[in-house]
């Protein structure tokens, strides 16, 4: 289902690249590529965007898409995608339900409404 290999720019740490928000190359480190995840959603004070927009569109100028992109974030999401479609519920109760899977489908929820929404503005605009 969501099984689509996600393109490597084949970085290694560490790595130099320009950072989005420190507007200059920098070293990175994992350490580092964290940081400058921070950084990229502390600059969205008016959460004008969801987080997974903010980093869309600012991780490509630094970092390997694929590096994010774990079994375990395409397992997540193939769960998601399967209980939506066949419409399975998360738990009997929502007191039943897992804290960490709850975490983890609000976000993914959040961004496919997002897709969603600017997908509708781009059609009707």
């Amino acid at each position: 289902m969501f099984s689509k290999a996600q393109p490597s720019r084949n970085l290694v740490f560490p790595y130099k690249a320009k950072s989005p928000t420190l507007k200059k190359i920098i070293t990175y480190t994992e350490d580092e590529l964290w940081n400058e995840v921070d950084r990229i959603l502390d600059e969205d004070k008016e959460r004008k965007f969801t987080p997974g927009t903010n980093l869309y569109y600012n991780l490509v100028l630094c970092a390997d898409s694929s590096y994010f992109c774990t079994s375990e974030t395409s397992f997540a999401m193939e769960e998601y995608m399967s209980m939506k479609r066949f419409n399975i519920p998360i738990a009997r109760t929502i007191d039943e339900a897992e804290y960490e899977r709850l975490v983890i489908f609000s976000a993914i929820d959040e961004e496919m409404n997002a897709i969603s929404n600017e997908n509708i503005n781009k059609n009707n605009g």
